[in-house]
């Protein structure tokens, strides 16, 4: 059988990136502009891409879920970290570490 295009079609299959590890690293990086709106879906598509990922082997993408892990989990401990510093700063010191 002939084909009617002047060119062979590439077929070769690509293996399929998760998508939600892609979604994983993109609200991960961008939490330090969005803050906890970024890094908090970020985390949970990381940990469903990565459960995609162990059940189906044909997926791909687990560096980029990782990433988004990394990095989601970065940011929660640093603005974790803000918050508590604000919020003890506007609070003062508790009187239960006071000099006696």
């Amino acid at each position: 059988m002939t084909s009617h295009f002047p060119f062979r079609m590439n077929t070769a299959t690509h293996p399929n990136t998760e998508t939600l590890a892609i979604v994983s690293l993109v609200c991960s990086a961008t939490s330090v502009a969005a803050g906890p709106i970024g890094f908090i879906p970020g985390i949970i598509c990381g940990h469903i891409a990565r459960s995609r990922m162990r059940r189906n082997p044909s997926l791909s993408g687990s560096g980029f879920a990782t990433a988004g892990l990394i990095i989601g989990y970065a940011a929660l401990v640093i603005y974790a970290g803000i918050f508590f510093f604000v919020l003890s700063s506007v609070f003062g010191p508790s009187p239960l570490f006071a000099p006696q």
